[in-house]
């Protein structure tokens, strides 16, 4: 124990310094729709981006620069009208009408509003408003360009408003790419470490990693990741884990209306003891997920259509001598979702989604699992771009019928969420949601319903100290079973930004698992301390 204790220890002062050290040349980029004032000069929008990132004063995101123009589309921009650029030798009238002459007074009476128009709206360009929005419209150091595939499972950009930062990513500029790496050294303490009504308690060390490399271009965006996760547990071994993913994003413009955006990525990691058919004792099983998705989105002024086609396929690891072939998974899925947005930061939404899945093997109770299933939403979306308020909610209805008529069909009821809202610049709150129809070895049963809901609160008491606190439900009901099981997930942390470098983090979480099984319920208590380093 003590020799991790002063690994971990070890750790920290290397992380330390290596904050300390590290000068690379860095760079900053933006996320916009590009209009053609954009595309005129992309090099001057990235210095731009990299000018507004420096914060000053006492607010979380005063600015020392006026970034007017730069801003992205306005909240009524749906026209695909061209700008009129002036020829050869001719003089480019302002936007607002000729400038008046030094000394001058304009005593002309304002021009009075169309009948019917709202006479207290704010008639200034669309690029005069985004220069006073806070954080800056369409600006984001993160580039996070490849996200409209799935808004619920795929989209970053409500987690980014919700956690909002004193210092944004720098990167380091590598030609046309920017280049984010991260990397988290710290401890973690549990007393229970192997989620069972037997606890245990234990300590390890972790290292996590994070690496992105996005590209900075006018048109087109491409993104590869790749994480890491290494755990070393003092007396459980079997506790420890070697996890690590890749995955690829890319966006082709094919019109100023259209483009096709795809995703694919591997991810290998040891099942959590709480998973649904996991051994709750003995070896854990090893998971590899393969997955690609691709959708076309096509833009009809307000009407948005997008064709949807994935596949996945999940393999698990034998454990303990015995086979889990019966739980390998290749599912696939198609779905066509419509939206009507009433402006850029609302739109109601309606989707229809089938798939398939087919087993590896058959369980222990010589039933086969295989299955076609369909999946009904509606909801609201709120957009990706506001200030205070995006992401999607929504509602909807699914059903899963096996193939063999021995098992019932599962219905659920679903409720999907990625909502943040941000009320001032010093506190946000981070809805999550997801509800779907999952696969079991249970005997006799056809699968299971899962419910998860999230709710994140974050707060900054001052500008280098944020807190955060939530709560996590989830909610498993096994069909044609009188199983169900009940998990609460309470957690608050505490994050201190030394420098744009360097970031100091404690967390505390408390598990409560309940289940109608016998000897199904246990509690767990887990600290963890860490240093975090990034560009």
């Amino acid at each position: 124990m003590v020799r991790r204790l002063g690994l971990i220890l070890f750790g920290f002062a290397v992380a330390t310094l290596v904050a300390a050290l590290s000068h690379a040349p860095s760079a900053n980029a933006q996320e916009w729709t590009p209009s053609p004032r954009d595309l005129a000069d992309v090099a001057a929008a990235y210095e731009t981006a990299q000018r507004l990132r420096r914060p000053a004063g006492d607010s979380l995101y005063d600015q020392d620069d006026d970034p007017a123009g730069e801003g992205g589309p306005g909240e009524n921009s749906f026209s695909d009208a061209e700008e009129i650029v002036p020829g050869d030798g001719e003089a480019s009238a302002p936007a607002d009408g000729p400038a008046l002459a030094d000394g001058v007074i304009d005593l002309a009476e304002p021009e009075p509003p169309e009948d019917g128009a709202d006479p207290t709206r704010d008639t200034r360009p669309s690029e005069d408003l985004d220069a006073f929005r806070n954080p800056p419209a369409g600006y984001d150091p993160l580039l996070f360009q490849v996200e409209d595939i799935d808004p619920v499972a795929t989209d970053r950009r409500p987690a980014r408003l919700a956690r909002f930062e004193p210092y944004d990513p720098i990167g380091i500029r590598i030609g046309s790419f920017v280049f984010f790496p991260e990397i988290e050294i710290g401890g973690l303490a549990t007393d229970n470490v192997l989620s069972s009504p037997d606890a245990h308690s234990d300590i390890a060390a972790e290292i996590r990693s994070v690496s992105r490399l996005v590209s900075n271009w006018s048109v087109h965006a491409l993104e590869l990741k790749g994480t890491s996760l290494t755990t070393f547990h003092d007396d459980f071994p079997s506790e420890d884990d070697r996890a690590w993913g890749v995955e690829a994003r890319g966006r082709l413009d094919i019109t100023r209306r259209t483009n096709l955006q795809a995703i694919a990525g591997r991810d290998v990691s040891r099942e959590d003891r709480s998973a649904i058919d996991a051994n709750q004792v003995g070896e854990r099983a090893e998971v590899t997920v393969d997955r690609a998705e691709v959708a076309l989105n096509h833009r009809f002024n307000r009407l948005t259509v997008q064709l949807r086609g994935a596949v996945s396929d999940a393999t698990y690891s034998d454990t303990n001598g015995v086979s889990n072939a019966d739980r390998d998974t290749l599912e696939t899925r198609a779905a066509v979702r419509a939206a009507w947005a009433f402006k850029p930061t609302l739109a109601v939404f309606a989707e229809q989604e089938l798939n398939q899945r087919d087993k590896g093997a058959t369980p222990a109770d010589g039933i086969a699992r295989d299955s076609d299933g369909t999946r009904t939403r509606v909801g609201l979306d709120f957009g990706s771009t506001g200030a205070v308020l995006r992401g999607t909610i929504g509602v909807g209805y699914g059903r899963q019928t096996p193939d063999d008529r021995r098992l019932s069909a599962v219905d659920a009821f679903l409720f999907d969420a990625n909502l943040a809202w941000r009320p001032s610049e010093v506190t946000s709150f981070l809805l999550t949601a997801q509800s779907d129809i999952y696969d079991t070895t249970t005997l006799l049963s056809g699968g299971v319903v899962a419910h998860t809901v999230g709710l994140e609160a974050r707060h900054a008491f001052r500008r280098y100290l944020i807190a955060s606190a939530g709560v996590v439900y989830t909610h498993y009901d096994y069909d044609a079973t009188p199983f169900t099981e009940d998990q609460w997930l309470s957690f608050a942390g505490l994050e201190y930004y030394a420098s744009p470098e360097l970031v100091l983090f404690a967390r505390y979480e408390h598990l409560d698992f309940a289940s109608n099984d016998v000897d199904g319920d246990y509690e767990s208590d887990e600290v963890r301390l860490g240093v975090r380093v990034r560009r």
